[in-house]
C-alpha cells in the first residue's frame, strides 16, 4: 500500500470506527463505551495531524476543533471512572476509603447524566461531511510526493515531544503530564502510519502503549491525591491521613519506575529524518 492509499485508509477507517463508538455510546454509555469513544476520537484526531501537515493545517482546524471539544465534555467523567475502579480495588486492604469511594460514585453519576446528554446532542453530519471534503484533497495529492511525507509528519510531533521530554522535573508532576499528552499523539500517528515504515516491528506499539500507561498511572494517582484533598476540605469529620501515605507512596512509586525506564523514548523514534530509524540500527546489528 502506497501513502497516500494509506491515509485515505486510516482516515476511513478512524472515521469509521468514530461514528460506530459514538452509536454504542448512545444506545449504552457505559464507562467502556465512552472510553472506545474517546480512543476513537484521539486516533481520528492523530491521522488529522498527518493530514494538516501535508495539506494545510486550516483544512482540518474547525473538524479537529469539534473533536476536541468531544473529549473536553467527557475528560472529567473519564477522571472519575479511573478513580473508582483503582478505589473499588484498593478498599480491600484500607477501609477508610469507603467514604470517599461514596463521594466520587456520587459524582460519577452527575457527571454521567451531563456526558449522556452531550452525546445525545451531538451531530454527525458536520463531521462526516468535513471529512469527505478533507478525503478529497487527499484524494488529489500526487501519491509521488507524498513518499517521505507521512514519517516526516511524525518528525514533527516527535520534535514536540522531545521538548516535553526535556522539560521532565521530578519535582513538578505536571511536566510528566505534559509529556504524556504529547507522546499519546504522537503514538497514534506512528500507529496509523507504521505500515509504510521501513522494517518497523510490530512489537513497538506494546512498547509504546506500555511506556504511555507508566506516564498515565502518575497521572491517575495525581488527580486521586488532589481529588482526595477537595473531598477532606468538604467534610470536616473525615481524616484523609491514612488515604492521603497510601497514594503518595504509590505515587512515589510509580514515578521512580518512570523515571527508572524514560530513557527508552530514545528508542521509539529517530532524532533527526538524516538518520536511521532506532530500529533499524538493531535490524542490521542482528545481521551482522
Amino acid at each position: 500500500m502506497d501513502s497516500k492509499d494509506l491515509l485515505l485508509d486510516s482516515l476511513d477507517k478512524r472515521g469509521a470506527a468514530y461514528r460506530e463508538k459514538l452509536k454504542l455510546c448512545r444506545a449504552e454509555p457505559s464507562k467502556e463505551a465512552i472510553h472506545d469513544l474517546r480512543t476513537s476520537i484521539r486516533r481520528l484526531l492523530a491521522t488529522l495531524e498527518v493530514v494538516a501537515f501535508i495539506t494545510s493545517a486550516s483544512r482540518v482546524e474547525k473538524l479537529s476543533d469539534r473533536l476536541k471539544d468531544q473529549l473536553d465534555d467527557s475528560s472529567d467523567l473519564r477522571d472519575i471512572q479511573v478513580m473508582v475502579d483503582k478505589i473499588s480495588e484498593d478498599t480491600k486492604v484500607l477501609p477508610e476509603l469507603e467514604p470517599f469511594q461514596a463521594y466520587l460514585e456520587k459524582r460519577e453519576k452527575r457527571k454521567q447524566r451531563t456526558v449522556e446528554k452531550h452525546i445525545q446532542d451531538l451531530k454527525l453530519g458536520g463531521v462526516d461531511k468535513r471529512l469527505l471534503k478533507i478525503q478529497g484533497a487527499v484524494e488529489d495529492l500526487s501519491a509521488d510526493g507524498l513518499n517521505n511525507k507521512l514519517p516526516q509528519a511524525v518528525d514533527e510531533a516527535y520534535l514536540k515531544v522531545m521538548q516535553r521530554y526535556a522539560e521532565i522535573d521530578p519535582g513538578q508532576l505536571a511536566s510528566i503530564h505534559h509529556l504524556r499528552v504529547a507522546f499519546k499523539n504522537f503514538r497514534y500517528m506512528v500507529e496509523a502510519i507504521h505500515p509504510c515504515l521501513p522494517d518497523f516491528p510490530e512489537a513497538q506499539l506494546t512498547r509504546m502503549h506500555d511506556y504511555q500507561t507508566q506516564m498515565g498511572d502518575i497521572h491517575d494517582t495525581q488527580v486521586l491525591l488532589e481529588t482526595l484533598t477537595e473531598f477532606a476540605e468538604d467534610s470536616d469529620s473525615y481524616d484523609p491521613k491514612p488515604v492521603r501515605r497510601f497514594y503518595e507512596k504509590a505515587l512515589t512509586e510509580a514515578v521512580s519506575v518512570f523515571l527508572k525506564d524514560k530513557d527508552k523514548m530514545m528508542t521509539f523514534w529517530r532524532t533527526t529524518p538524516l538518520v536511521a530509524f532506532p530500529w533499524q540500527g538493531k535490524q542490521n546489528k542482528k545481521e551482522e
